[in-house]
């Protein structure tokens, strides 16, 4: 399907919906359909088919309609930046051989006459906003007077490709191959014009709409200008989507500080941003949106940290020789990865030394399909090499090194020359620094520092660091300007007479103010003065290695520590600490950080984990057949031998409680292992469960340390099975607080189901861990996230190694558990979903949720715990067991927004966007920080896909008191079903 064709349908299926906005005008799709439409007419008069048309205009809605109309016309679509320098105005004219400029500024116009272009001043012709911008002189006598006759069509139908546009486009003669040219800097830094093809738009749209999930109520951010492809993408996708872009009014002199006054006002749901710029924006501003899609350039682990407290997270790469995105990925955590390829494409590594191409491995990425631009317009054949075709599909290879995974997943490793991507342009440092240098007529130096780019130069006397930094701006394009200059005595210089780039790194490396070491009274002095700080946010003393999350902080008391320490050492210099750190805290590892003296690892910190847990769960292998005992022929007095105990964990919290409740029902001997007092523990349950004393006759609790003792002296009594519940349910602890923790316990729990001879063991874990029972590796780790979820997946790798005994291994992920009586209501108090609720009630508005919430009843929970332990193996009603085991992820209903609504006694009308709704929260006080980031982390992923109802009853209706939350029409599949996304975790 070309270009014109695809928008005429869209703006003719989407109709009466708002497609574009700006301050105090909006257009429906049939309003743009009719301007775009008579601009277009325009635009053929002006403009021989084929032929280029220069629009020259950004950051306004009028020029996106403009941009939209070259778009339909029989020209070739040409953005260009209309604040370029005279001289490479002149330049891009010039080999862009175009026919006509469009532009909205009369000294774009006085620059388009001089660079001998026909001219079309957008406000002789009349502006979009006018009632009838130039009324066709020639209507179609014979128009179709019903473009879709369906009454009540598929409102997102894909639009068939074989199919001609509405208006009877496929009677007009032919269009050009090229949907649009668009400059692209390329690797030497002079101009390249790229020509795109029609064959990838489609796919483009598709996968950006369903990847990014876009939906019709989405709005947009218009941000890039029209002369970078990326705003080829936000607007396509927005349109495929049915959704509403939203361009900013600019207010102010700065483009970016418009924009980031309009998000901290507006917000939005999507962006499409570069990391350079998002770390411009305002934290008012980033806070307000819901999905940013990075793209442009490299995302690095500090941009993706300060994203992740807001917004979900997407890492888009893709050259303009690609049509704007070829790979895309979601990210739950830190990781270069850039996703894998869309629609229409492969990818494949090239090996430098030999040019053969591979479906795995690590070299230069080669993209091949249909997405493949045509090449580069008016080139040398020299310059089109990087245009093949590969398997005799198009190709190119990018120039990218990357590594590809057999199961197509890409990781961004740098580029194989010089150049550099900034504010989305490809920079080549070293034609910028030679042009620079002849321009200026002094000896300079660009440099990398991290994510800023440097001009050093010597002192003269005269010149300032500010005029120098003027002079350049007139120079060169704000993409290739440097971030700052630096004025230095002299140049240092190697023994060849060149400038000596290592020497001045290290004379510059060194942020402002940052220590350097010094005597042993003056780091104790250093380490004090962060102590301060660290006592002054959370109102205690810690540990100079003790972790702020060990010591009851919150991510919001670490965010007021960066702050803090940032007045001091500076905020790149901090950042980039807290970035090493993984974003945890210890005063010491801060110093050592912030000192280099903490050495980069050679392996990712997942890489690392991986490892650990490899060999931990090896050696647990091998030490559990020693371990067990036979226990076979061993007799329980009373009990004609049948009667062995049941280990049950976690017995104080609210699952484990109810399971315990049902074995003392049983008459089932129990053996309690808690973290606390263990009679307090069975005081505290028969307050609760409103039982006698003589109903524990046949329980006994005792603590973790007695339980190791235990199986360090193989003895203790024989167990049947064991119920794992025990585990401190935190997503904002560290995962090295959960190793030490939970996890630490799970290995012990598992030696003594060894040690004791048990039969059966069934662990409690989370949804949040994943919906596949996959293999333990890097990307299982991964996807999961969270440092909690984490952790549940390294317990079951523990748990699993019962196997070599032939124990039955069940793992249980469920949702969000409830069923709360009034005894049970103080396990309510940091559960973030049924405070989501109560706060939503109080400040009388609900988030936007996206997908369901998975919940289930804690009574059929417990029941099939307890009855899969009595059945056996394969024997659970209902089960999809993993291979070689029960394990299934219990999920007894769900929970849409529109479900959840009437249990907060609000409507449709009251809902919000989250970054709104969390603003209104935080301003009001009144959610303790650590409640707020569960939330926020809860809502950032993507929720629960499809409607389960499982169960015979409203459970949150029973636990809250509300009406029934049932909206019309909703069905689901039954209980215990394993789903394909990951849901929040148990409490």
């Amino acid at each position: 399907m070309q270009l014109p064709d695809l928008l005429t349908d869209l703006f003719r299926r989407h109709r009466g919906r708002p497609a574009l906005r700006t301050a105090g005008r909006t257009w429906t799709y049939e309003e743009l359909d009719r301007v775009t439409g008579a601009l277009a007419r325009r635009i053929d008069r002006e403009c021989p088919a084929g032929r280029r048309v220069l629009v020259a205009g950004e950051h306004t809605a009028e020029a996106v309609v403009w941009a939209l109309a070259a778009m339909r016309s029989r020209a070739v679509h040409t953005p260009m930046n209309p604040g370029l320098p005279a001289d490479r105005f002149e330049e891009f004219a010039r080999v862009s051989d175009a026919a006509l400029l469009v532009c909205f500024e009369r000294e774009a116009l006085v620059r388009g006459e001089k660079a001998g272009l026909r001219v079309l001043y957008a406000g002789d012709v009349g502006w979009p906003t006018d009632p009838d911008p130039d009324p066709d002189p020639d209507p179609d006598p014979d128009p179709d007077p019903d473009p879709d006759p369906d009454p009540d069509p598929d409102p997102d139908p894909d639009p068939d490709p074989d199919q001609g546009s509405a208006d009877g486009a496929a009677e007009e003669p032919a269009r050009p191959r090229v949907a649009y040219s668009i400059f692209t800097s390329g690797s030497t830094g002079s101009p390249k014009l790229v020509d795109v093809g029609h064959g990838g738009l489609l796919n483009l749209c598709r996968s950006l709409r369903r990847l990014l999930d876009i939906t019709p109520d989405d709005e947009v951010l218009h941000f890039a200008s029209l002369s970078f492809d990326a705003s080829v993408s936000e607007i396509l996708g927005t349109l495929y989507a049915g959704a509403t872009l939203v361009v900013p009014v600019r207010d102010q002199a700065s483009w970016l500080g418009s924009v980031s006054r309009h998000l901290a006002a507006h917000g939005c749901d999507l962006a499409m941003l570069s990391p350079s710029v998002y770390a411009r924006l305002d934290e008012a501003a980033r806070s307000r949106i819901r999905k940013v899609e990075f793209c442009g350039e490299a995302l690095g682990e500090a941009e993706y940290h300060k994203a992740a407290r807001y917004s979900r997270v997407f890492n888009a790469y893709g050259p303009t020789e690609a049509t704007v995105c070829f790979s895309l990925a979601e990210l739950t955590t830190f990781t270069p990865g850039i996703g894998t390829p869309l629609d229409g494409f492969r990818a494949f590594v090239r090996d430098p030394d030999t040019g053969e191409h591979a479906t795995a491995g690590t070299g230069e990425l080669v993209i091949v399909g249909d997405g493949v631009a045509l090449g580069y317009a008016g080139a040398s054949a020299a310059e089109n090499e990087v245009f093949g075709t590969v398997d005799g599909s198009p190709a190119y290879a990018t120039g990218d090194v990357v590594t590809l995974a057999d199961d197509g997943a890409l990781t961004y490793l740098g580029r194989i020359d010089e150049q550099i991507k900034r504010l989305g342009h490809r920079v080549n440092l070293a034609h910028v620094g030679s042009t620079l240098s002849r321009h200026l007529g002094r000896e300079l130096a660009l440099l990398r520092q991290d994510a800023t780019i440097l001009l050093v130069t010597a002192a003269d006397g005269d010149t300032t660091e500010e005029s120098l930094m003027a002079r350049i701006r007139d120079l060169v394009p704000v993409w290739e300007a440097p971030d700052r200059v630096v004025l230095v005595d002299a140049l240092p210089l190697t023994s060849g007479g060149k400038v000596d780039r290592g020497a001045l790194r290290e004379r510059l490396a060194a942020p402002a103010g940052a220590p350097h070491g010094g005597t042993a009274d003056e780091d104790a002095a250093e380490l004090q003065r962060v102590l301060d700080v660290v006592t002054a946010v959370l109102g205690q003393e810690i540990g100079p290695e003790t972790s702020i999350f060990d010591a009851g902080g919150s991510s919001l008391a670490m965010i007021q520590i960066q702050v803090k320490l940032s007045d001091t050492y500076g905020e790149e210099a901090v950042e980039a600490a807290f970035a090493a750190m993984d974003y945890d805290f210890a005063p010491a590892a801060f110093l050592r950080h912030l000192r280099g003296e903490a050495a980069a690892p050679a392996e990712s910190a997942v890489e690392t984990l991986l490892r650990r847990v490899e060999t931990e769960r090896d050696a647990l292998r091998a030490e559990l057949p020693v371990l067990r005992r036979d226990t076979r022929h061993v007799t329980v007095p009373g009990a004609g031998g049948g009667d062995r105990e049941v280990l049950l964990t976690g017995a104080s919290g609210f699952i484990g409680g109810h399971v315990l409740d049902r074995l003392l029902a049983a008459g089932r001997r129990v053996l309690v292992v808690s973290t606390g007092d263990p009679d307090g523990l069975l005081t505290g349950h028969a307050d609760r469960f409103g039982r006698r004393a003589a109903d524990y006759a046949r329980v006994r609790a005792i603590s973790y340390a007695e339980l190791e003792r235990w199986v360090d002296r193989r003895r203790g009594p024989v167990l049947d099975a064991v119920v794992h519940c025990g585990y401190q349910v935190n997503h904002l602890l560290p995962l090295d607080s959960h190793m030490n923790g939970s996890v630490r316990n799970t290995a012990l729990v598992v030696r003594a189901a060894a040690a004791l001879g048990a039969r059966a063991f069934a662990f409690l874990s989370a949804a949040s861990a994943g919906a596949a029972f996959l293999p333990l590796s890097a990307a299982t780790l991964t996807a999961a996230g969270d440092p909690y979820s984490r952790s549940k997946l390294i317990s079951e790798a523990y748990v699993d190694t019962l196997a070599v005994l032939g124990c039955d291994v069940a793992h249980y992920r469920p949702g969000l558990v409830y069923g709360h009586r009034p005894e049970d209501r103080h396990h309510l108090q940091d559960d973030w979903f049924t405070a989501l609720l109560e706060t939503a009630r109080r400040v009388g508005a609900m988030p936007r949720l996206s997908g369901h919430v998975p919940v289930c009843d804690v009574g059929t929970l417990a029941e099939t715990l307890l009855g899969d332990l009595d059945a056996g193996p394969g024997t659970a009603d209902g089960a999809s067991p993993a291979p070689g085991s029960r394990s299934r992820v219990v999920v007894h209903r769900t929970y849409a927004l529109d479900e959840l609504l009437p249990h907060t006694g609000l409507t449709a009308a009251d809902v919000l966007a989250p970054a709104e709704w969390f603003e209104r929260v935080r301003d009001g006080g009144e959610v303790p920080a650590p409640l707020l980031a569960a939330m926020q982390a809860a809502l950032s992923g993507p929720g629960w896909p499809t409607p389960h109802r499982g169960a015979g009853h409203d459970i949150l209706g029973r636990l809250l008191g509300t009406p029934a939350g049932d909206g019309p029409g909703r069905t689901g599949s039954t209980a215990e079903t394993p789903s394909g996304a990951p849901a929040p975790s148990p409490r």
